[in-house]
């Protein structure tokens, strides 16, 4: 069943009571949260209505969600396009971009396959305010989505384009690796030194590492990069949290969620060596006879893991302030308070 509002449970609302609500501040950015209509999806892809595995997932669904995850909050968004094989790039693009026309302070990271081309990316981005491009490794030219380099799902004559403009690029990179890999390291090297230095590039996921081993071994080098981000979203083991706090740079590190269907469900990303899997506990067969076995929610699962690597890296409230919304102000010239659209409840 797709994520529900309804889900919410007292667990979550413990955890929120008692640990969360004194570390959120009053005003959130969330750098990576996806919308989507399904009707987009292909009809291959689309689940049946009675089996409704994926949300539909408005501008209001997400500002709905967002005063349940933290009430009170002044919280906008920096939309990603939804990646799925067959999708219809065009319609989901526009749909999305419409949505966000309700919330002035929310940007919006544009869909693109190999096939887009650049003059309809162009025109977008100058037209209807796109301010980045959303790749994904699914769509790789060479049927690789795993082992798949960056050129290979996000063409040179796309790249080419988004240095021109000075776009951004969230990049959920690919290779088993992630950010330790060779080649990766190598193609951001060159892309940010030399080839694209105008791209800002937001890399996903603590740069795609759900464990604690490839931050490790790439963050000395990726720090040194120019144009160089990263966001947070979907990661809940502490490990790779508190190397990218204590090793990297606050200013480049962005608060994303992944939200709706990717971290709104009950259960977390579990790491096993170099390895992580998600575990949705509607669907696992845990028993828990000696503890409280109650999930929270995986979002919860990530702030709490955000919360302690603050604290074991000695965090001021102010570095906590910027990953969750000055970062964000700065990077993509959103407003909050006075003049800004509030999210409000539904």
């Amino acid at each position: 069943m797709a994520v529900s509002i309804s889900d919410y449970q007292p667990q979550d609302q413990q955890i929120w009571e008692e640990e969360l609500q004194d570390f959120i501040p009053s005003r959130v950015f969330d750098a990576h949260i996806h919308m989507l209509l399904p009707e987009h999806l292909a009809a291959a892809n689309r689940p049946p209505a009675a089996a409704n595995t994926l949300a539909h997932a408005d501008l209001p669904a997400l500002q709905q969600w967002a005063q349940r995850l933290y009430p009170g909050r002044e919280t906008h968004f920096l939309v990603l396009g939804w990646p799925s094989m067959g999708i219809d790039v065009t319609a989901h693009n526009a749909w999305c971009i419409e949505q966000l026309g309700q919330d002035p302070q929310s940007r919006m990271n544009r869909l693109v396959t190999p096939s887009c081309r650049p003059e309809d990316i162009e025109r977008d981005v100058r037209e209807r305010g796109f301010i980045g491009l959303k790749p994904y490794r699914i769509f790789s030219v060479t049927g690789d989505i795993n082992q798949c380099r960056i050129h290979e799902f996000l063409p040179h004559a796309q790249l080419e384009l988004a240095n021109q403009l000075g776009l951004w690029v969230t990049m959920h990179l690919s290779r088993f690796h992630g950010c330790a890999d060779e080649l990766n390291l190598k193609d951001l090297h060159e892309f940010t030194t030399r080839r694209y230095p105008k791209i800002k590039w937001i890399l996903a996921h603590c740069a795609r590492s759900f464990t604690y081993w490839p931050i490790r071994q790439g963050v000395d080098r990726l720090r040194d990069m120019p144009n160089i981000w990263y966001d947070v979203s979907a990661v809940t083991d502490v490990r790779p949290m508190l190397t990218l706090f204590s090793r990297e740079d606050h200013r480049r590190i962005l608060y994303g969620s992944d939200g709706l269907d990717a971290t709104y469900f009950h259960g977390q990303y579990v790491a096993m060596g170099r390895a992580w899997q998600a575990l949705d506990m509607k669907t696992s067969q845990l028993k828990f006879p000696h503890c409280d076995g109650r999930p929270i929610l995986c979002i919860y699962e990530q702030l709490l893991s955000m919360k302690q690597a603050a604290e074991i890296a000695g965090w001021s409230r102010d570095k906590v302030e910027d990953i969750f919304w000055r970062n964000a102000v700065r990077a993509f010239g959103v407003s909050f308070g006075q003049g800004a659209t509030t999210a409000k409840a539904h």
